[in-house]
């Protein structure tokens, strides 16, 4: 119950409620003005740690204010019970101010630590994107090393079979110029080959008449001398007659 009682009696104001947490109390107008005037004057962030000591400076302001009126007041009664409450005052003081040093410190521990992870997070993203950069440079290289090369082996690809179809184009033109010339020359060869079996037939079938007119040539001449000598000698036929005699029909039919 007494700390929802002071949560809810902590001032709203973000200033006032670090006096409170500090000080223990909450600030008058005067305290906040002060504040406000020195930090406009300083340039001070929200989360600057700056504002822990400005708020034990205006605390010991207002013990200073305060402690005129505390001596007359004490002056009234015992000097030892003024030193004593004097002396606790400046404990309490140093305590705090002890207490604001470590909260300060904290603070900028803190600050510096984040500001560290900071930057190692700023440095990692950093390189990470570096690192992505560089593969999408590479990447990019790499398909334009791809495409040059493949145009090349396109282009070498279609120049050697240009080449190739030049060179069987000539290669058929060559074979068929070759096919005709041999064509040409069978057929000279054919025609040669023709005439001369055409000569050579007529050589043949003229020679085998010559031969046969000048055998039934001789035929009728050796039949024609028989016969004068065999009727010069008697005037009979005879063996040898009769025998020229059978054999002429043969010759003359063999000659004709």
């Amino acid at each position: 119950m007494p700390e929802r009682r002071a949560r809810r009696g902590r001032p709203v104001d973000p200033l006032a409620r670090l006096f409170y947490d500090v000080t223990g109390e909450k600030p008058d107008d005067a305290s906040m003005l002060r504040m406000r005037r020195v930090s406009m004057a300083l340039n001070l962030r929200d989360n600057d740690a700056l504002w822990s000591v400005l708020v034990v400076l205006e605390y010991y302001v207002r013990l200073y204010e305060a402690m005129p009126e505390r001596i007359r007041e004490a002056g009234k009664g015992n000097l030892d019970a003024v030193r004593e409450e004097a002396r606790e005052a400046t404990d309490a003081l140093m305590a705090q101010h002890r207490d604001a040093l470590a909260r300060c410190k904290a603070t900028i521990e803190l600050a510096e630590r984040m500001a560290v992870e900071h930057e190692a997070r700023y440095r990692a993203a950093l390189a990470a994107l570096n690192e992505q950069a560089l593969v999408t440079q590479v990447g990019r290289a790499a398909d334009r090393i791809a495409r040059i090369a493949g145009n090349r082996v396109m282009g070498a690809v279609a120049v050697a079979a240009r080449e190739h179809r030049q060179q069987l184009d000539a290669a058929v033109a060559l074979f068929e110029r070759e096919m005709s010339e041999a064509a040409a020359r069978a057929a000279k060869v054919d025609q040669m080959v023709a005439r001369r079996m055409t000569k050579a037939f007529r050589i043949l079938v003229i020679g085998g008449l010559v031969v046969i007119l000048l055998a039934a040539a001789a035929g009728g001449l050796a039949g024609r001398y028989s016969g004068s000598r065999l009727v010069r000698a008697d005037g009979l036929p005879s063996a040898r007659t009769g025998h020229a005699s059978l054999m002429s029909p043969f010759m003359s039919a063999r000659a004709s």
